[in-house]
């Protein structure tokens, strides 16, 4: 039997910096997403225009949690 999966990984463009923790992002469809990185997570740079690697959970597309820059 295949399993699958409830969260995936893709690259998304920050388009707008909310705060060092949250920011509004592109898939590459265009869709916006709000991005967050997660408490425990090291903060690392959020610019606009910058690529970074987000997982989202398959029934919501809406947000995504972000991993790191590619």
């Amino acid at each position: 039997m295949i399993e699958i999966p409830d969260q995936v990984e893709t690259v998304a463009t920050i388009r707008e910096v909310i705060d060092a923790r949250n920011c509004h992002a592109l898939l590459p469809n265009g869709k916006e997403i709000w991005g967050f990185i997660s408490k425990g997570v090291p903060d690392f740079p959020l610019n606009e225009g910058a690529k970074i690697r987000v997982r989202m959970h398959v029934s919501d597309f809406s947000y995504g949690e972000m991993l790191g820059a590619v």
